[in-house]
């Protein structure tokens, strides 16, 4: 059978047509040029901080103006434009806008609204910030550390004394480039990379960061962890009486341990499953009667069998380094799995996995393993400060400029959370900053008026509408909280 020749070739259209179609294409793109608007470069009151007007008066509300100056002290020269202290606040506006990377910084020189509402004529070039950064030195830090210690303890003046556990951790901080101080440590992501470790401590539950460290990349975390947490001891406010300390097993520090019982600090830290855990774990694994079950309604104790998905051990337990026995509480969880022999025969097999907690709390085991639960809240606020405040970004070459721009950031943080708590809606104050920056601060708007009609134009938004509604009302609450009254003058 012969095959037939085909012409798969499309058929060729007249001129006609094609004229046709070309003017009808014509006229699309005629149509979609004249949707084109012209752009001018005239308006002098728009900017992209809608909402930033409630940071700046509730920044000076709380004096932190009056804070910075009487912290931060840099002698220069009699021409110099910007002042230290306010080279610092622009730094502080900047991380609170989220303008992290010095190149964005510049970003608030072309905002005539943010400079109306915050009052000034101009805003610093990138590289002045820069080169502030080089001028400081170890003393400025100290500064630094005292403005944030300060602004917590005016912070806990406004409420009642209370007790606060403080959670500890610390982060790797990747670098990508020639750092200062930078080593190979552990790395979970970027295996062999340099990299900084910050350590810092957070108040459990309201989230106010105490301290902060830039360490090298392979520190390991139970050094210099006494003198750690004795600083952290001096920067809380005398209104924050501590309760107790939470940590997992990187600072299971027995040296921390005598210190806290000394103080008389209740402590919570996981332990690490070296040998004498290890051992205490298979012991009791071969005397069941040991494991009870976590039930904390129970008035005496029930024991466990292999049905119980969770199971705790109270027992003392002495490790090599360690001076006295301490108590100890190892939990179990059981993970069934099924397991197939040549595909015949299918089996049920329940394996374990451990955990182990040392206290000197007499908390039951899952009231105990609850408390311990509650410092994972700290992964949270250490993204926050990653994500929301660029604190794992160090791009100086220098240590101490990153670690001056990191204090910087964390005091940014704090006034953040303070904000949060005072003029946010409930349903707002536990959000992240980039939460609150997306929906209430930064949204474009005009500042329009002049005096006492000024006024700050917005988009329509119900939602928007009654969160600032809400934060109007505060604001004017928390001015009047802070009126002097004669009595107590």
């Amino acid at each position: 059978m012969v095959p037939q020749a085909t012409n798969h070739a499309p058929e060729r259209k007249s001129r006609r047509e094609r004229r046709i179609e070309i003017l009808a294409e014509r006229r699309r793109i005629k149509q979609i040029m004249k949707k084109l608007r012209p752009v001018t470069f005239d308006n002098n009151t728009v900017t992209e901080a809608g909402n930033f007007q409630f940071l700046a008066r509730f920044k000076e509300l709380i004096g932190l103006d009056t804070l910075i100056e009487s912290h931060v002290h840099l002698e220069q020269k009699a021409n110099c434009v910007y002042t230290a202290e306010k080279l610092v606040d622009h730094l502080l506006d900047c991380a609170l806008l989220g303008h992290t990377r010095f190149s964005h910084m510049n970003a608030l020189q072309s905002d005539p609204g943010y400079q109306i509402v915050t009052g000034i004529e101009r805003f610093p070039d990138e590289s002045t910030f820069r080169n502030f950064l080089g001028k400081l030195t170890w003393s400025h830090l100290i500064q630094l550390v005292a403005l944030n210690r300060d602004l917590l303890a005016h912070k806990a003046r406004t409420g009642e004394k209370r007790l606060v556990w403080i959670d500890i951790d610390d982060t790797v901080i990747t670098l990508f480039g020639e750092q200062e101080g930078a080593t190979n440590g552990y790395n979970p992501r970027y295996h062999g990379r340099p990299s900084y470790k910050i350590r810092v401590a957070f108040i459990a539950g309201s989230g106010e960061l105490i301290h902060l460290q830039l360490n090298p990349g392979n520190m390991n975390g139970m050094k210099d962890l006494l003198s750690f947490v004795k600083e952290v001891e001096a920067m809380l406010p005398p209104e924050w009486i501590v309760e107790g300390i939470r940590a997992d097993c990187g600072f299971a520090d027995e040296a921390v341990m005598a210190y806290a019982e000394e103080r008389g600090w209740q402590y919570i830290f996981k332990l690490p499953k070296k040998a004498t855990v290890k051992k205490a774990i298979a012991y009791l694994q071969q005397h069941p009667a040991f494991w009870e079950t976590l039930n904390e309604k129970e008035e005496h104790i029930t024991f466990a069998d292999e049905d119980d998905r969770w199971a705790a051990a109270d027992i003392p337990i002495l490790l090599t380094n360690w001076e006295k026995a301490r108590r100890c509480v190892i939990y179990r969880e059981a993970h069934e799995t099924e397991r197939t022999t040549d595909g015949q025969l299918t089996m049920a097999l329940t394996t374990y996995s451990f955990q182990a907690i040392v206290t000197n709390t007499d908390l039951k085991p899952l009231m105990l393993l609850r408390s311990y639960n509650k410092r994972a809240n700290i992964e949270n606020r250490i993204d926050e400060l990653k994500e929301g405040y660029a604190v794992e970004q160090n791009s100086q070459h220098s240590m101490l400029r990153n670690l001056l721009f990191s204090w910087i950031k964390a005091i940014a943080y704090n006034v953040m959370v303070w904000f949060k708590q005072t003029l946010m809606p409930e349903t707002l104050q536990r959000c992240e900053v980039q939460t609150i920056r997306r929906a209430v601060i930064r949204v474009p708007g005009n500042v329009v008026g002049s005096g006492r009609y000024q006024h700050i134009r917005l988009a329509p938004n119900p939602t928007l509408a009654g969160i600032v509604d809400a934060m109007q009302q505060k604001l004017r609450a928390l001015a009047i909280s802070f009126i002097p009254t004669l009595h107590a003058a």
